[in-house]
């Protein structure tokens, strides 16, 4: 090994301080390493430093055999002192872990991990201007880099977010904490003091700013982690669409701004916690149909909409949405990172100056951070995470330096939106403007009337959370008994009810754990939903007298309590119920045949208008006419020159109007430089390295099992391949499943029953490799799963740690023909089985061909540049369809050209059929004559774009709907 020189001397000093030995519990096959290498500090690989990355356990001699530690995203970075400073955070982790403080020197060659750390799960970070000291997690930090520390144990609390005081701004501040509780702290004696422990509703605590002579907060979740009973204003949820909350407090008194979900809170001044005088408020959030972006300006809030580009930030628990910021980056320029997209936001934006915001580009990284650092953009990242991800050893996260020109390099700037989705609307009230500017192409899609059955109203699944989202037919409309679920670390309580007259009562048990029950309850084949998990519902016949529920002591994990038990009551109708004091009883109209549903034979007229300065001077636009309950898709014109859209109909009725926007795209070949980023990976056909990886639990290295059963540890030292024992509990653990077939029409995913249907590739991924099948699908990004089907990428978002993803929401990312074995993220990297045999090192590939292995590593927002997505396929091919009945459906959403050929053996009628937001349900599209045996073929106009198509035939024939992407 070459002389150290003296930075790597102090990494190695550094380094040996941290690497203790621990606690070492085998459940990797082997104990933790025993000794540590020196690790490389000259590589970059796509931005990242592999030197540079963090970790969760660092009492284990790198190992990671320690509960409560199994994600470790990077929460905050702020440039202070001549270094970058960043924590990471555990999951839940209030009063510390082993997670740390961390601190980059210039010259990014090393990593200084500080002994003042005491971990948690923080995020917040401010510059207190008047005493000249960074505030970030519980760290405060000096001018000359001095660390002091307000302990856990004075101030337990998962730091989301720091702001300035509104009475003593110069020696305090406020920490507000995830779990909902509000601190203020002297910056100069650490002396700290709760001021309020929940005073609003809503879960997982995001951002906080000062200005205008008010406190603003928010939170965007509604699965608990406490109770509320220490409201101060508000309550629980009462549907689907309250969930979350932006609140503000003016010193005496606090008010929900809106029950929505909301993330960051941030105004021109930016890290500096806000403002004494008048600046706007600016605050970011969402609902089901759009993004959401609040401006608080003169005392008064105003609602501006935008497009997701993604779906993995919705899940109603708000977990998965670390954590979307407005900050200043380089050149003093804004950026804004919300669902999957960049946006440059204008530090002027106002009511009457609201232009500049335009989208940059989409992403797959998982950014809780970013600044600009020594001219350089920084991304931080939450990567690598083992919670439900079996397929990784220990979490691990790095961060990414690049330009901002390099963003437009990844994803395309498409998104989705709009302001209405099956929703009531007034006569001639305009809509919430909608953002238009920065867009190639635009159709939105309107329809009149609800295409799905008016929902009735099912309640809540405990006295004070969780809505219920499904439930057997007869349990609607039964009067229910229920509890406070309180904190879920806690046993569910039990109570009791008195009836006057003999009932059957239906019990509703959540069955995580197996809850065990009297044997007088009978399980039924009755099911009630909430919140992506499904009860078990029991029944038993009780005389008039006293009911009592017992309460619900299991843990379906350690620590983890399951829910109370709601009881639902069939009876006489004059029945009386007297619930016990610690219970509510609640009724609710059973299912009526004659509710609205927004249905009207009437032609509906939609105004479209524009903003085209982003002045707030509007003008009409166009004038759509839709058929009484129809749909029609309008294409925007390509020279639209607008900022805000907004929509108004001419009379009351139930309405959609969504966007689609989309990039012009390139052609399918990617460039010389792209395809020589991917040279390395061998295509269908050529001899492979196939591989199979996991990120070691034992150490940080990447344990690889080769095709011919080989096994390595890729070092996280040296980058190099070493020979390992076998191990067939990881053979076992990383074995695989195709996850589809393939028939002559298409792919086939079955997902919750259902079929769904995508684009085939090259026909070479119709059967295995030489190594197997390849990988499927698995989390790569944090909170998130990537997979790679048949040639394509594809993006698909989680409803819950460890639960199978949401197919129905996916995008396609690239589109390949590489013999991709394998796949994960590792030390920030992302990192692909399936070098070529011949491949020379190129700084992406490491291979030793001595001992025939190699791996290709860069950074996961690579993907993009692998290939546009394209591919071909449908529902039907030469197939069997009844009259009138519905294909599955075929994904469409993220394709650009599209050609459709349509074929059957007899003369009929064949109905396209489009779902254009996930919400909706279907709409005619179009309907085709078809004459028997004649082809025709359809071009979709340029820009149109859904997420889902299918077709129907009016007759029943041999027929054929294919789809050519490009």
């Amino acid at each position: 090994m070459k002389i150290l020189d003296t930075v790597l001397l102090r990494f190695v000093v550094l380094l040996a301080l941290l690497l203790v030995p621990g606690l070492s519990v085998a459940q990797d096959s082997t104990e933790p390493t025993a000794t540590q290498s020196v690790v490389r500090n000259d590589l970059q690989i796509s931005g990242v430093y592999p030197h540079l990355t963090v970790y969760g356990i660092y009492s284990q001699n790198g190992g990671h055999f320690l509960s409560g530690h199994d994600e470790c995203g990077i929460g905050a970075i702020v440039p202070w002192a001549g270094k970058l400073w960043m924590v990471n955070y555990a999951p839940h982790k209030p009063n510390g872990s082993e997670h740390k403080l961390y601190s980059i020197d210039e010259d990014l060659q090393t990593l200084t991990v500080h002994p003042e750390s005491v971990g948690g799960t923080p995020a917040g970070r401010m510059i207190h201007k008047e005493s000249n000291q960074l505030l970030i997690a519980h760290y405060l930090i000096d001018s000359d880099g001095k660390v002091r520390v307000i302990s856990p144990r004075d101030m337990p609390m998962r730091v989301t977010a720091i702001t300035r005081h509104l009475t003593d701004p110069a020696n305090k501040v406020y920490y507000v904490d995830m779990e909902g509780s509000i601190w203020e702290a002297n910056v100069h004696t650490l002396e700290a003091k709760m001021l309020f422990k929940k005073p609003v509703p809503g879960w997982h605590g995001k951002g906080a700013t000062m200005s205008q002579g008010r406190l603003v907060i928010s939170n965007n979740g509604e699965l608990p982690a406490g109770t509320y009973k220490d409201l101060l204003v508000g309550g629980a949820s009462q549907n689907d669409e309250e969930a979350g909350v932006l609140a503000e407090w003016d010193g005496e008194t606090w008010k929900v701004v809106e029950r929505r979900q909301y993330t960051d809170v941030t105004s021109p001044a930016g890290i500096a916690g806000g403002s004494d005088g008048d600046d706007p408020i600016w605050a970011i959030g969402w609902d089901r149909r759009s993004l959401r972006l609040k401006l608080l300006e003169d005392g008064r809030w105003s609602t501006y909409l935008l497009p997701k580009a993604a779906l993995c930030n919705d899940a109603r628990h708000g977990w998965y949405t670390e954590w979307p910021r407005i900050r200043e980056i380089t050149g003093g320029r804004w950026m804004m990172d919300m669902h999957g997209m960049f946006y440059d936001f204008p530090k002027t934006f106002s009511r009457e100056n609201s232009a500049g915001i335009a989208p940059i580009a989409s992403h797959l990284r998982y950014i809780p951070d970013f600044c600009a650092w020594n001219d350089r953009l920084v991304l931080a990242t939450d990567e690598t995470s083992i919670q439900g991800n079996e397929l990784a050893g220990q979490p691990q996260t790095n961060l990414w330096f690049g330009q901002y020109e390099d963003l437009k390099t990844w994803g395309p700037a498409s998104g989705y939106g709009g302001p209405w989705i099956d929703d009531k609307v007034k006569a001639n009230t305009p809509s919430d403007p909608f953002l238009v500017a920065g867009f190639d192409r635009r159709v939105i899609h309107l329809a009149a009337g609800r295409k799905r059955p008016y929902k009735a109203p099912l309640g809540l699944r405990a006295s004070d959370q969780l809505p219920i989202t499904k439930m057997s037919e007869a349990l609607i409309g039964l009067p229910r008994v229920t509890v406070n679920r309180g904190s879920w670390h806690r046993a569910a309580a039990g109570f009791h009810f008195t009836v006057d007259k003999p009932v059957t009562v239906y019990l509703a048990v959540d069955r995580r754990g197996d809850p065990e029950l009297d044997a007088a309850w009978k399980a039924t084949d009755m099911q009630l939903d909430w919140s992506g998990y499904r009860d078990t519902v029991y029944e038993r016949q009780f005389p008039a007298g006293k009911v009592t529920i017992p309460g619900n002591a299991t843990e379906h994990k350690p620590g983890s309590f399951g829910m109370p038990h709601m009881a639902l009551i069939r009876g006489d109708a004059d029945l009386k119920i007297v619930p016990s004091n610690d219970a509510r009883l609640t009724a609710f109209d059973a299912p009526d045949s004659d509710a609205p549903d927004g249905v009207s034979e009437q032609p509906l007229r939609f105004t479209i208008q524009i903003d085209a300065e982003g002045n707030g001077k509007w003008s009409d636009l166009e004038e759509v006419t839709v058929p009484g309950n129809g749909y029609v898709s309008h294409h925007l014109p390509e020279n639209l020159q607008a900022v805000w859209l907004r929509v108004k109909t001419d009379r009351d009725c139930v309405a959609t109007a969504f966007l689609h926007q989309t990039s012009a795209g390139g052609e399918p070949n990617a460039s010389q430089a792209d395809k020589a980023l991917f040279a390395g990976l061998a295509e269908v056909g050529q001899a492979a390295d196939g591989a199979l990886l996991y990120p070691a639990k034992r150490n940080r290295n990447l344990r690889v099992i080769t095709q011919d059963d080989r096994f390595f540890d890729f070092t996280k030292a040296e980058f190099a391949f070493e020979p390992t024992e076998a191990d067939e509990k990881l053979v076992e653990l990383l074995a695989i499943e195709p996850e589809f077939h393939v028939d002559d029409a298409s792919v086939v995913l079955t997902h919750n029953g259902r079929k769904l249907r995508l684009p085939k590739g090259d026909a070479a991924f119709d059967a295995p490799f030489a190594s197997g099948w390849p990988r499927g699908t698995r989390e790569v990004e944090s909170e998130r799963h990537l997979a790679n089907y048949h040639g394509t990428f594809y993006e698909i978002p989680l409803l819950f740690n460890g639960s199978p993803p949401i197919f129905e929401l996916m995008r396609p990312v690239s589109s390949h023909s590489k013999q991709i074995s394998d796949f994960c993220t590792w030390n920030g990297l992302l990192v692909l089985a399936g070098a070529r045999s011949d491949a020379e090192p190129d700084g992406h590939v490491f291979r030793d061909p001595s001992q025939n292995v190699g791996l290709w590593f860069g950074a996961v927002d690579d993907l993009w540049k692998l290939g546009k997505p394209v591919g071909h396929g449908g529902p039907w091919k030469s197939t069997a369809v009844s009259a009138n009945a519905a294909s599955d459906p075929y994904l469409m959403t993220g394709y650009d050209r599209k050609t459709l050929t349509l074929e059957a053996d007899a003369d009929t009628e064949v109905t396209i059929e489009v779902d254009v937001d996930h919400q909706s349900g279907w709409h005619i599209y179009k309907t085709v004559d078809l004459k028997a045996d004649q082809p025709l073929e359809f071009e979709f106009p340029k820009g149109f774009s859904a997420h889902w198509v299918r077709f129907r035939s009016s007759q029943g024939c041999t027929a054929t709907a294919q789809l050519e992407y490009r």
